[in-house]
């Protein structure tokens, strides 16, 4: 599901080696600690936008205080110009959804892709990141990582296969040419996963204490040509990504008036201050 590894690999960055590590019976893997004494976790959750709207409803549900979220994972892209190796930060998302009722129609059959069935796949709106967060995602990046780093819209998908594009002939998909539709809908798309779209959402969407999100990918594959990033240099790029991930939440700022308080504050209690921020991180989406 997700990759808890590369959760391993940036807790290591924390203050404490031994941060608190729990491992959830809903499959989160959550390390807790303090990067330059700012308390943070670094959350692997697994694949999907079921996954992480647990994750985003849970902690706003136990968290008084805002939340600063960046999600860091990794990605595909539609774009030949965006190439492998690139760090996306994505300032927007649209979403990608499977329509079952295509394939509903029982009176044109399961074949559907008939005039009077409904496309087979939804395409939202697109919905925004957090200006400042992903501002200050992108100049952390830039800084340590060049002209690889660029910004875009990314595009959320509801499914691994079908609503990215991937071909499977055991299935009925039609999506031969979804990439191309996306593409032709929203040219920025530069970066296809499953998760960021419902955390942008969700930020929009809160009725009270505000969530901060942003997220940034490693373009690990071009869709287009079929080119693959090499593991080595997946390493390196997770490794220096996180640091400039855990920098930008460190320097965004929170009011003093929004901080989480009280004398069950598990950070009051443990760590003497009261904001939580988060870096989400996955496997290849």
């Amino acid at each position: 599901m997700g990759d808890s590894g590369r959760a391993k690999m940036l807790a290591g960055y924390l203050d404490d080696p031994q941060s608190l590590l729990i491992v959830s019976n809903r499959g989160f893997t959550v390390y807790t600690g303090t990067y330059k004494k700012v308390p943070m976790s670094v959350i692997a959750t697994g694949m999907g936008v079921a996954m992480v709207d647990f994750l985003i409803r849970e902690c706003r549900a136990v968290i008084d205080g805002p939340m600063v979220v960046i999600r860091f994972g990794t990605c595909g892209t539609p774009q030949s110009v965006v190439p492998v190796g690139s760090l996306m930060v994505a300032d927007t998302s649209i979403l990608i959804r499977r329509n079952p009722d295509h394939w509903a129609d029982e009176a044109n059959g399961l074949e559907g892709n008939k005039a009077s069935s409904p496309a087979p796949y939804d395409i939202s709106r697109p919905v925004s990141a957090d200006q400042q967060l992903s501002d200050l995602l992108f100049e952390q990046l830039e800084s340590g990582l060049g002209s690889i780093v660029v910004r875009g819209m990314n595009a959320t998908a509801d499914s691994f296969y079908s609503s990215q594009g991937r071909i499977d002939n055991t299935f009925m998909d039609f999506n031969d040419q979804l990439l191309d539709t996306v593409v032709a809908k929203y040219p920025e798309v530069s970066s296809l996963e499953m998760e960021s779209f419902q955390i942008f959402h969700l930020a929009r969407c809160v009725r009270v204490k505000n969530i901060h999100c942003a997220a940034a990918t490693i373009v690990l594959a071009q869709r287009k040509s079929n080119q693959f990033l090499d593991n080595e240099k997946k390493h390196v790029l997770e490794g220096e990504g996180g640091l400039a991930c855990l920098a930008a939440l460190l320097k965004y700022p929170i009011a003093p008036e929004e901080l989480m308080n009280g004398p069950d504050c598990y950070w009051n209690k443990t760590h003497g201050v009261q904001e939580l921020r988060m870096l989400r991180t996955d496997s290849f989406k």
